[in-house]
């Protein structure tokens, strides 16, 4: 009769000590939860100022105030194909002079 009890005692306090383990880990959980909402709210808020330094007008208004001006001409380059190997430069034969 007594081991009865005492199983029944000790799947109690099992459950108890369960129960109180998955508490704590639901509140480490809320905790890094808010943390990560945070950590987000800063990433975005960082994101916002860069897009808004990096905005085509406000990159054109720096460039001007600091003396540079837009080109009177634009020349587009060929496109080349970047599998394809290129040829090896012919240089000139270099002399050695003696002192």
């Amino acid at each position: 009769m007594w081991l009865s009890g005492l199983l029944v005692i000790g799947s109690l306090l099992s459950v108890v000590v369960g129960d109180t383990l998955l508490a704590e880990g639901q509140v480490r959980l809320s905790t890094i939860q808010h943390e990560v909402a945070a950590a987000t709210a800063v990433q975005k808020a960082s994101q916002v100022a860069v897009a808004e330094k990096a905005a085509p007008p406000v990159v054109v208004s720096q460039a001007k105030s600091q003396g540079l001006v837009a080109p009177t001409q634009v020349v587009y380059l060929p496109q080349v194909p970047l599998n394809v190997p290129l040829p090896v430069p012919q240089t000139a034969p270099t002399t050695a002079t003696k002192r």
